[in-house]
């Protein structure tokens, strides 16, 4: 189902995105805080499209939700949103948005939009985001949208054998 905020069109994510979506993957300034490389060719993306399309894990234990954003007013596309509800009611909340649009409050707008859906839909959640401590425009994100410090996680490995430091942010939902 799309879902539609004042500036954006959130579509649920499809392997024809793959092709809409390369390009701006391959930014490495994306990739500063986190633990993910620029996808090597569309094919590989739309092959990682096609798992995540499932909207399961392969155990059944976790829902994978991911929508690629659409801007209204850029006529094009500047980045995604993903949730994973796991077992314990929780939403592990995740965005990439292409560098050229940082700043103009898309993921602000994103967010907000899929976090409304999944209370909507999934009613008593706990959110969930894990930030590089260094990336300092999503922990303002984060606190903007009412997310509030939770645990510092040292020495969590990347997979570019580098060793971050997180912090994980917490947003309690209860009707």
């Amino acid at each position: 189902m799309k879902m539609y905020s004042q500036r954006l069109c959130l579509e649920p994510l499809e392997p024809y995105h793959a092709e809409l979506l390369f390009n701006g993957l391959q930014s490495a300034s994306i990739y500063d805080f986190i633990e993910d490389v620029p996808p090597q060719t569309v094919e590989s993306l739309r092959e990682r499209y096609m798992v995540l399309k499932r909207r399961q894990s392969p155990d059944g234990t976790e829902i994978w939700l991911n929508w690629a954003v659409w801007s209204l007013i850029e006529k094009y596309y500047v980045g995604y949103v993903q949730a994973t509800i796991t077992v314990n009611k929780s939403a592990i909340v995740g965005y990439v948005f292409f560098p050229n649009v940082w700043g103009k409050g898309y993921a602000r707008e994103a967010v907000t939009c899929m976090i409304n859906y999944l209370i909507e839909t999934y009613q008593n959640l706990d959110f969930c985001a894990y930030v590089d401590v260094q990336n300092h425009r999503s922990i303002a994100l984060l606190h903007n949208l009412g997310f509030v410090r939770s645990t510092f996680f040292q020495n969590v490995e990347s997979s570019q054998n580098e060793f971050n430091y997180e912090i994980q942010y917490l947003k309690v939902h209860r009707n």
